[in-house]
């Protein structure tokens, strides 16, 4: 992993910690200095955070494992889980103070940072791009794309940037079809339906259509198609982090533990029966989901926030021209305190 910032000033993280109420001494790794790992606990208090989501995906189950495993109960915490179609509505909903963490996707943390927001990416719940570009039966290769029905969510969000990289790859002006906004609990039955010629899909979203539609086909995988690109981020205000880093730390402790639970196999079938809960989906296709994203290790181990994944997606949304100021890694991420995190829990043993 690229060297990551650790929050080392001891006189700063004695006052967290006598604001906040004691430390903790890191398990498992090398030790580190006691001002990097001094453990925040927080007071007893509700939070938001918002997915971006509606139902979550496998991927996306993060938040929901740290909630029904304890996790947030641990750190005096009652999280109130609020849901958004897509990321551009989690980001402004963080943008506006009204959410301590949101969930979303890089692409509009990246566009908002390039116009002035004031916000930082601080931990992610799943690193690398995980989705499928899945086509009607009218779509056998690249060039059928030409005068489709382009299904996406909002414009700027998630699916509407990975059709565009397609379209761009097969050579074709987004002049050349048609977008056509779907809720993210639609965009399947719209696809198999006929609605739209594409769709973005999870692993378990594609398995579903196919289900529904024998004819719907995977025409690329985005993971062969994008290399150094960030999928999913948690951002907070920056001004949260200068006036509560306690409670930023508290949420990413939480999120962190139910990111590493998800590889431990004594925890499989009660994940798989929290991903049946909340997704709505059948389980086996949770449990094939579940096991095919613990197999490409999706969900991150450590601060989940490559520096080559954030570099890349800067420089994809440039060559869109979506944003046009320069911007580096540390204008858009903050790893203090995941860094800290880390360092309390010990490193484990793949890097993101």
């Amino acid at each position: 992993m690229r060297s990551l910032r650790v929050l080392a000033l001891g006189m700063v993280t004695a006052l967290l910690v006598s604001a906040c109420g004691g430390g903790a001494t890191p398990a498992g790794g090398t030790s580190p200095s006691p001002s990097a790992a001094a453990k925040a606990t927080c007071q007893s208090k509700k939070i938001t955070i918002a997915v971006p989501v509606t139902p979550p995906n496998v991927v996306h189950l993060t938040p929901y494992v740290a909630n029904e495993f304890g996790y947030f109960k641990d750190e005096n915490l009652t999280v109130e889980l609020i849901r958004f179609e897509g990321g551009v509505g989690s980001l402004r909903a963080s943008a506006s103070g009204a959410i301590d963490l949101a969930g979303t996707s890089s692409e509009p943390v990246i566009d908002a940072i390039a116009n002035g927001a004031e916000v930082k990416v601080v931990y992610s719940y799943a690193p690398n791009v995980d989705v499928s570009f899945a086509v009607g039966p009218n779509v056998k290769t690249l060039a059928d794309l030409k005068g489709k029905k382009m299904g996406v969510q909002e414009p700027g969000g998630f699916a509407d940037v990975m059709t565009r990289i397609v379209l761009k790859t097969a050579g074709i002006s987004d002049k050349d079809v048609t977008f056509v906004q779907t809720t993210t609990a639609g965009r399947v039955q719209q696809l198999t339906s006929g609605a739209t010629d594409t769709a973005v899909l999870h692993i378990d979203q594609v398995k579903n259509a196919s289900k529904q539609n024998p004819n719907i086909h995977v025409l690329t995988n985005m993971w062969e198609v994008l290399t150094d690109y960030q999928y999913s981020v948690y951002v907070v205000p920056t001004q949260t982090l200068k006036d509560d880093p306690a409670t930023t730390e508290c949420i990413v402790r939480a999120l962190m533990k139910a990111n590493r639970a998800m590889y431990d196999p004594a925890n499989r079938q009660k994940i798989i029966d929290v991903g049946v809960k909340f997704t709505q989906e059948p389980q086996d296709v949770v449990a094939d989901t579940f096991d095919a994203l613990v197999k490409a290790k999706a969900w991150p181990q450590n601060e989940g926030v490559p520096k080559a994944n954030i570099e890349g997606t800067i420089k994809s949304e440039k060559d869109f021209g979506k944003i046009k100021k320069d911007l580096t890694f540390a204008d858009v991420v903050d790893l203090t305190i995941a860094s800290k995190v880390v360092a309390q829990l010990g490193k484990k043993d793949f890097p993101y």
